[in-house]
Parts: structure tokens; sequence; C-alpha cells
């Protein structure tokens, strides 16, 4: 295995201090994003919407017409 020449070093530390100042920024939008979402109590809504949508796909009926559905849409493309 070779060694890394010191430029080549050089930009390999470069782009990881990119891609760990980006994932600081993402971090903290995605904090702010929550924040504001609990703030308006959209995550509460949000999640409980969610328990509602699994409890109906949790029905046999509702996974059938489901499959039903997903099977028409397959074939339909590849008829």
């Amino acid at each position: 295995m070779t060694e890394a020449s010191p430029q080549a070093r050089s930009i390999i530390a470069q782009r990881l201090q990119v891609l760990e100042i980006e994932a600081a920024v993402q971090r903290t939008t995605l904090a702010a994003t929550i924040a504001e979402w609990e703030e308006r109590r959209t995550l509460t809504w949000v999640v409980g919407a969610a328990k509602i949508a699994g409890g109906l796909l949790a029905g046999p009926t509702a996974r059938w017409l489901l499959t039903a559905l997903l099977m028409r849409v397959i074939r339909g493309r590849f008829v």
C-alpha cells in the first residue's frame, strides 16, 4: 500500500473539515425545524396522524386494498 502525498493529505483534511461543517449546519437546521414544529404543536399532530394511519393500515381490508392498488399500478406499467 502506498502512502498519500502531503498534498493528498491536505486535500483529504480540507474535505473532512468541509463535511464536518456541513453536518453541523444540517444538525442546527434540523434542531431549529423541530423546535419550530414543537412550538406550533405540528409535531404532535403529525405523530398522531401517523399513529392513526398505522392503525388503519393494520386492518386486513386496508392491506388488501393497498396491495390491489399497487398491483394495478405495477401491471399498468409493465403490460
